[in-house]
């Protein structure tokens, strides 16, 4: 409020004058003026647009005025984003600048000491849009280990570009063809295409999810930040047509879809015959309304051991099946345990597109013996592959 807001002395002005001419006449991205935090997790800030050009005496003074009113408004913190590697900090009790460069030592602080893919000044405007990285360039405690899992997730998925890479020629002209199927919010999306382009490999992304709300966002969120390679369509999976993607599919991602919604997105894989497949499962449900023989009858009459039991069961009959079907899976932690209970990612390649019948009816005879059907082995059936 005004009335406890800093009166700025003539003395203060001037230095808040000083310092935004000396460091700012080369233009700047943007300005970030915010009250002093309350300890809450909420940021009171104002984001102003920059002036990426030299600006001109009347911007400047303008610029001057903004600031100067924002102080008197308790926007106190203020920061002046030059570029990706430097800012400008000034506190409007006291007017006077301080200039913050990305340096080593800086970076290291940032990052854990690590090496990241996804550093805070060439990857800061996907870090900012996925609400990583704050306006002013930081990286806040609160956000600091969504930046390491969204960091270990590219790591998980270098592997994998690696060998789409050795199998065909990628190249702007035949692009990596990247499917993810029931995509949400498309945070991983954009982590995905922002690690391609860094390592040089063109790529054209696809998101699908059965909320317009974000897919909308997702759009303007690729448009924001230029980037053409990237579409968004609404639709379940299942509503896909069959004949959606003439073009093979190099990988198919499918990160936390709920349920079955997983088995829809596993079947358009094999289907498609997609090369490479990330699918993390969410909420598996559908084995534990089936069950009734497990290897302790205590299993099947306490809940919490039957939707545990039945969820690792599911996960275990989709990797038999997609063995069946020519991949080769491992099973890795996709998030640490300790930030979410669903942390696992299959993993899956293609090594031949040749049907093993003799796994497949293992794994049918299998489910007959436990009396149950998996969803997967249905949507298989309705439209089979092999």
């Amino acid at each position: 409020m005004r009335s406890t807001a800093p009166k700025l002395s003539s003395q203060v002005l001037a230095r808040l004058r000083n310092g935004i001419r000396r460091h700012l006449a080369g233009g700047w991205r943007r300005v970030v003026f915010a009250r002093p935090s309350s300890g809450g997790p909420e940021t009171d800030e104002i984001v102003v647009p920059g002036i990426v050009n030299p600006p001109s005496e009347t911007e400047l003074e303008s610029l001057v005025t903004q600031a100067a009113t924002a102080a008197m408004d308790g926007y106190v913190k203020q920061t002046f984003v030059i570029d990706d590697r430097t800012r400008v900090r000034i506190d409007a009790r006291f007017g006077r600048a301080k200039v913050i460069e990305l340096d080593a030592a800086m970076r290291a602080k940032v990052t854990g000491g690590k090496e990241r893919a996804l550093q805070p000044d060439t990857s800061g405007d996907l870090l900012r849009q996925i609400g990583i990285m704050n306006a002013d360039g930081t990286i806040s405690a609160q956000h600091a280990k969504k930046y390491k899992q969204v960091n270990h997730f590219v790591e998980l998925c270098r592997p994998t570009w690696k060998v789409l890479r050795s199998r065909r020629k990628v190249d702007e002209d035949s692009p990596l063809r990247v499917i993810d199927l029931a995509c949400g919010n498309s945070y991983l999306t954009f982590v995905l295409a922002e690690a391609l382009r860094l390592e040089a490999i063109p790529s054209r992304i696809t998101g699908v999810d059965v909320r317009a709300d974000v897919i909308e966002r997702s759009r303007s969120r690729a448009e924001t930040l230029g980037w053409a390679g990237m579409d968004f369509e609404v639709s379940t999976i299942a509503g896909l047509p069959p004949d959606r993607w003439s073009a093979p599919l190099d990988l198919l991602v499918s990160l936390h879809a709920c349920d079955t919604a997983t088995d829809e997105a596993l079947a358009v894989a094999i289907r498609h015959g997609a090369e490479s497949i990330f699918a993390a499962p969410c909420c598996q449900h559908e084995l534990a309304a089936q069950l009734e023989l497990a290897p302790s009858p205590a299993i099947v009459r306490h809940g919490l051991f039957k939707q545990d039991y039945a969820a690792v069961l599911t996960d275990a009959l989709r990797v038999e099946i997609l063995e069946a079907y020519g991949y080769k899976v491992d099973l890795v932690e996709f998030v640490a345990s300790e930030h979410s209970a669903k942390n696992q990612l299959i993993r899956a390649h293609r090594h031949t597109r040749r049907l093993d019948t003799q796994a497949f009816d293992a794994v049918l005879e299998r489910c007959a013996t436990l009396r149950v059907r998996p969803r997967l082995l249905d949507l298989l059936r309705d439209g089979d592959p092999s």
